[in-house]
């Protein structure tokens, strides 16, 4: 059963037209992002997935070990969830592109393949799943 399922296939983002290489963008824009750490954020990736929930693009940083969702803008200035950062206005993320898979970068949840982010309600329960799945190791 979805959580949230309001949310359409939307055409690819306006960021990831175009994009040969990994590129600084100003998060606040376009969109959000939370980032926490990759096995948290892979095992909620996992949860939201598995409940037929719309999941946008999640990058999986292997060098600093960190997973990236992008949410909607204003989400930042709202958050607040234990073991994660929001990143709005005033923040940097570096995103790949779309079926990128070299070097440290690597999509979860490509770009391409749903929705223009996750809901940041959605995220909220995934994420505390995967934090006492965490727990409970």
């Amino acid at each position: 059963m979805a959580l949230h399922s309001h949310q359409s296939r939307l055409p690819l983002a306006t960021w990831a037209r175009r994009l040969s290489q990994p590129t600084l963008f100003a998060a606040g824009q376009d969109w959000d992002a939370i980032r926490v750490g990759a096995d948290i954020g892979v095992r909620a990736v996992r949860f939201l997935e598995a409940s037929g929930t719309p999941v946008g693009p999640v990058l999986h940083d292997q060098g600093s070990g960190q997973a990236y969702f992008l949410t909607p803008p204003g989400t930042a200035q709202r958050w607040q969830q234990d073991q994660t950062h929001a990143l709005g206005e005033g923040s940097w993320v570096v995103l790949a592109p779309p079926g990128w898979e070299d070097g440290l970068l690597r999509w979860v949840c490509d770009p391409a393949d749903g929705p223009a982010y996750t809901a940041a309600c959605d995220l909220t329960v995934a994420l505390a799943f995967a934090t006492n799945a965490e727990a409970r190791r």
